[in-house]
């Protein structure tokens, strides 16, 4: 299991690197474009936009993975023992259910929905930049079940 998440971390953040460096490199293009030759780059602002919602959906991703993701622990906190695993279980059953049904099923609908539509400028097919919503969806449903055994070993206290 260590081994999945070490490649499922290394890709994330090799590709989530390469998005911030395109990101980069375009960002200082679209300033150079307008301010120095007068003539701002159409093609950078809609390339930034997807970039970076690439980048956020697998930088969320990634948060599940290292458990670092934004929690309401005020109950969990309170619990000791069997019954903080139970919550526990409950909560991760619940982001596995949402991850699920929400953003691998209902990610994989808008991206049919969507692979007839392009972009204005890019001409890339919408549901390619939706796309993302699914993928995250699956690595968040695989980091949760990496994050279950571990947690379930633990005597008190997690998170």
């Amino acid at each position: 299991m260590k081994t999945i998440r070490s490649i499922l971390n290394k890709l994330i953040m090799f590709v989530g690197g390469v998005f911030t460096i395109i990101m980069v490199i375009g960002a200082i293009w679209q300033v150079f474009s307008r301010y120095v030759l007068g003539d701002p780059s159409t093609i950078t602002e809609e390339l930034l936009r997807f970039g970076l919602i690439w980048t956020t959906m697998l930088g969320a991703s990634y948060a599940f993975g290292t458990n670092e993701h934004l929690a309401i622990t005020g109950l969990l906190d309170k619990l000791k023992g069997k019954n903080q695993k139970a919550l526990r279980m409950v909560n991760d059953l619940f982001i596995i259910g949402f991850a699920g049904a929400v953003m691998i099923k209902g990610g994989l609908n808008i991206v049919s929905t969507t692979m007839t539509q392009l972009t204005p400028i890019l001409q890339i097919p919408m549901g390619v930049i939706y796309a993302i919503v699914p993928i995250s969806g699956t690595i968040i449903i695989i980091y949760q079940l990496l994050n279950m055994p571990d947690w379930l070993k633990k005597k008190e206290e997690i998170l």
